[in-house]
């Protein structure tokens, strides 16, 4: 019946893409010792283009996606914080903050496998789902230092080292494995690849003249674009999450 209702809506039930879309046939789960919680603001579920923490959760086999604004009084939220198989550390930038790509970070995460809360949303989302879930505000903090480009072409970010949720991941995954903390042996690559597979399918999408509903205005990649006035505004949200 699943399968009967996702024809219908030309939906695949698995990656909730659009089925010309789907990108299943590409997706190679693998394990982690580290567990990855995807904090996913409501907006972002409905998506239906992109979606990157939703297949991340698809590759990433010890993971899971928990949908809110305010996590609070969240049930399965609670019960996270409350599992004691793991060290609870949060990817959010800040002064104090745990950097993993600095080798003495090792010792500072401890022995316990850690569980990573990762915010999925826009910056904006993100900083209002941190602010509310006042759950979150005493949990260690962790992030990394990269110059590292986003490849999310299609969309902007506010600063070099802005990075889509599944990118972030990634390179949380590349550095762990230089702490000593995950040997994933090139597995993690499987998230760009599908990464890159997605955002590749956008470009074409959206460059298609033929495509019902087309834009009225021929489509520029995020670096051809103008930068408009409300990235002021954006950035503001950034920088102080970063102070």
């Amino acid at each position: 019946m699943d399968a009967e209702n996702g024809l219908k809506l030309n939906l695949c039930l698995t990656c909730r893409r659009r089925l010309l879309t789907c990108v299943c046939q590409y997706l190679r789960p693998f394990e982690t010792h580290s567990r990855f919680v995807i904090l996913m603001h409501p907006m972002e579920f409905k998506k239906e283009k992109v979606g990157t923490g939703r297949f991340s959760n698809l590759i990433l086999k010890n993971s899971e996606i928990i949908v809110d604004v305010c996590f609070d009084e969240n049930r399965r939220f609670l019960q996270v914080l409350e599992d004691k198989n793991y060290q609870t550390v949060i990817l959010y930038p800040g002064e104090q903050t745990i950097d993993l790509s600095k080798a003495e970070s090792a010792e500072k995460l401890g022995t316990k496998p850690l569980q990573f809360l990762v915010i999925d949303g826009t910056w904006p989302c993100a900083k209002k789902m941190m602010k509310l879930t006042t759950k979150l505000h005493h949990l260690t903090r962790v992030s990394f230092d990269t110059l590292r480009i986003s490849e999310f072409q299609v969309k902007h970010q506010p600063l070099p080292g802005c990075l889509s949720t599944v990118e972030s991941i990634h390179q949380v995954i590349l550095d762990l494995n230089k702490l000593g903390k995950e040997e994933t042996r090139d597995l993690e690559e499987n998230l760009m690849l599908v990464f890159r597979k997605t955002v590749q399918q956008q470009i074409e999408l959206a460059q298609d003249p033929s495509r019902q509903g087309y834009r009225k205005k021929p489509f520029k990649l995020s670096s051809e674009r103008k930068i408009s006035k409300k990235w002021g505004h954006r950035l503001l949200f950034f920088r102080e999450s970063v102070d």
